[in-house]
């Protein structure tokens, strides 16, 4: 009769439990798996594939008990470390959206918001086109695939069982905080020339206080708007690939081991 130890079946579990939390963890934030368009059915079959493939390419796993304070904390541990991988990515997308906000604004069109199922949560319309163009752009140079190359990458150099340095929650805190940056560089053009046409308008209506601004000025920046937003898309692309690079990069160098 086949019989398992205590010690083989927590090793067994451990094989495959600690690399499925950290996919899980991926899951939770990446900004292409995390979206509720997908079932829940479909993610976790998923990293449960993902799992059974990594699992025997990984090194070692740490002699710890699963069933334990330090297996719980260990578990923890990777979900923390998925999570912080994808919302490296997540924040790319969310400099994306808002310079689709501060677009929107400018233009006229903060009202016209609709009902976003990725956020449950009114959003605009600009901002959602943005994002749905970064998102196109990040499958057209298998961004998907590089992501999941660094998460398997990650545990080579950041293996099971290593400590995550609270350095590491401090740089991710600092990287999220470029997204206010990086969202007003990408709405400088069309914000840069909304800037001058509201300014023109002032002038006028300075110059002429008969001057109905209300009907003229509104479809006048509305119309200049998606003019500059048109003409900006091409220079948006390279812009976008590049801050998805330092992303990459960004993934790279925090998941190191000290």
């Amino acid at each position: 009769m086949l019989t398992f130890s205590d010690t083989q079946i927590s090793a067994f579990l451990a094989y495959f439990l600690w690399p499925f939390a950290r996919i899980v963890g991926l899951m939770l934030a990446d900004p292409l798996l995390s979206s509720r368009n997908i079932p829940r059915r479909f993610k976790a079959g998923f990293a449960l594939l993902l799992t059974v493939l990594l699992a025997p390419i990984l090194p070692p796993m740490p002699a710890i008990p699963v069933l334990s304070a330090e297996g719980t904390l260990l578990v923890v541990q990777q979900l923390l470390i998925g999570i912080i991988i994808g919302t490296a990515m997540r924040i790319v997308i969310t400099a994306v959206e808002m310079a689709g906000f501060l677009m929107g604004t400018q233009m006229g069109l903060g009202f016209a918001m609709f009902f976003d199922p990725q956020h449950s949560a009114q959003v605009p319309a600009v901002s959602r086109v943005l994002t749905i163009f970064a998102t196109l752009l990040f499958l057209s140079f298998d961004g998907h695939q590089v992501l999941l190359a660094a998460l398997v990458d990650s545990f080579r150099t950041f293996p099971i069982g290593t400590m995550l340095a609270p350095e590491s929650l401090r740089e991710l805190a600092i990287w999220g905080g470029k997204l206010f940056a990086w969202g007003l560089w990408l709405s400088l053009p069309v914000v840069g020339c909304l800037l001058v046409v509201n300014l023109a308008i002032a002038v006028m209506t300075r110059a002429a206080p008969q001057f109905n601004i209300f009907s003229f000025g509104f479809p006048l920046t509305l119309m200049i708007g998606f003019i500059a937003l048109y003409l900006s898309l091409p220079l948006l692309e390279p812009a976008i690939s590049q801050l998805y690079r330092e992303g990459f990069d960004f993934i790279a160098t925090l998941l190191k081991a000290p």
